[in-house]
């Protein structure tokens, strides 16, 4: 695997941050604004699984009407990830890497857990960390679960995304 770019000035080092933000206040609309189509689609699915609906009728939702079913939807994606980081009051300490550049579409952060002030990090001091992943699409970086659980596999760091079952 090629080495990835470093770029420390990134658009998605904010989006991981305010991601991450509307995770720990329950903001389903601010979540799903920074997912990745695909990604949406995954908890599209996922929900319908969940509530027993057929796809069609989970498809679609539209994060800026306020449709009751995106909480729903957004849920096991929070609850996920609240339980990978140690809760709400812990994901606060949690410092964002330089973006990686994986490709021309292809970016990620780490997070990096304790991290307290600005600095310059080796790997053993932010091992074991987590990764988020995202994807450009529609002239935005927005966060693509798929790449986040590939690229954290190939890092050999934990998975955000373990806890998500049906």
């Amino acid at each position: 695997m090629k080495q990835p770019k470093l770029q420390f000035d990134h658009p998605t080092q904010t989006n991981a941050s305010t991601f991450l933000q509307a995770i720990v206040a329950s903001d389903p609309v601010a979540v799903w604004a920074h997912l990745s189509r695909e990604t949406r689609g995954l908890l599209e699915g996922l929900y319908a699984a969940r509530a027993g609906v057929a796809l069609r009728n989970a498809a679609g939702v539209d994060g800026a009407s306020g449709d009751a079913r995106l909480a729903e939807m957004v849920a096991p994606l929070q609850t996920s990830i609240l339980s990978a980081l140690g809760g709400p009051e812990k994901i606060g300490g949690y410092g964002v890497s330089g973006a990686r550049l994986a490709d021309r579409n292809t970016a990620y952060v780490l997070l990096l857990p304790d991290f307290g002030d600005e600095r310059v990090v080796t790997e053993s001091d932010w091992r074991p960390s987590h990764l988020l992943a995202f994807v450009h699409e529609s002239r935005e970086w927005l966060l693509d679960l798929g790449k986040t659980s590939e690229l954290s596999a190939d890092a050999e760091l934990p998975d955000l995304l373990g806890a998500m079952r049906r």
